[in-house]
């Protein structure tokens, strides 16, 4: 099967696996979700919206510009940004260079997102980039877990297959330590297991950062 057939199996995939836990998601996530997005206003840059697991966080009158590159997601997006009445520009574009002008957003949000980039570090840089001073980038991400666990041992030995399925997200990524390193003024960063259910991906990182 040509590469492209396959990637865009896998995107298809990803697509359906994203709509298939965003329960889960809104269990584990709901409430940081709905008090950090639900705040934002004005102009809110989205990286990797996925089909639109966050739509329903966000507040009435905001403008989302959502970042992303896999156009399988798209529709499902749009139907979500319609069925939670949010007006959303989409943008076909990878997180490590984001059309959006200097300082023009009041916030960012990217969930489950730097796992899959191929740069962190360049994303972090637009992120800051694009934000007005004082602006919040929220960021929920599954990450690394503990040096010599069982898990991170699993982590470890499925990487390879993982990032194939999910056009190449990398759960073992020590993520907290890129985004302390971005540059940002403040960074609260709480850390997250999910227990046994979550198997291989059940740490996470949440939090806040601030230009």
């Amino acid at each position: 099967m040509p590469d492209l057939a396959k990637q865009r199996i896998r995107s298809k995939f990803e697509a359906f696996v994203l709509d298939a836990g965003q329960a889960t998601m809104h269990k584990s996530h709901g409430e940081a979700k709905t008090t950090a997005i639900g705040a934002m206003r004005g102009t809110i840059v989205e990286l990797g919206p996925g089909t639109g697991a966050n739509m329903r966080y966000y507040a009435p009158g905001v403008k989302v510009i959502g970042i992303e590159p896999n156009p399988a997601m798209h529709e499902r997006l749009r139907a979500k940004a319609r069925d939670h009445h949010v007006d959303l520009e989409i943008r076909t574009l990878r997180g490590e260079a984001i059309d959006v002008a200097d300082e023009s957003a009041d916030g960012v949000v990217g969930t489950l997102v730097l796992c899959g980039v191929d740069d962190a570090s360049r994303v972090l840089t637009e992120v800051r980039r694009v934000l007005r001073p004082g602006g919040t980038y929220f960021f929920v991400e599954h990450v690394a877990a503990p040096a010599g666990t069982g898990t991170r041992r699993a982590q470890e030995l499925l990487v390879r297959p993982h990032r194939w399925l999910f056009n190449g997200c990398e759960v073992n990524r020590e993520t907290a330590n890129v985004v302390r390193a971005a540059g940002f003024s403040e960074v609260h960063i709480d850390e997250i297991d999910t227990g046994m259910r979550g198997g291989h991906i059940r740490h996470f990182i949440r939090g806040t950062a601030t230009k």
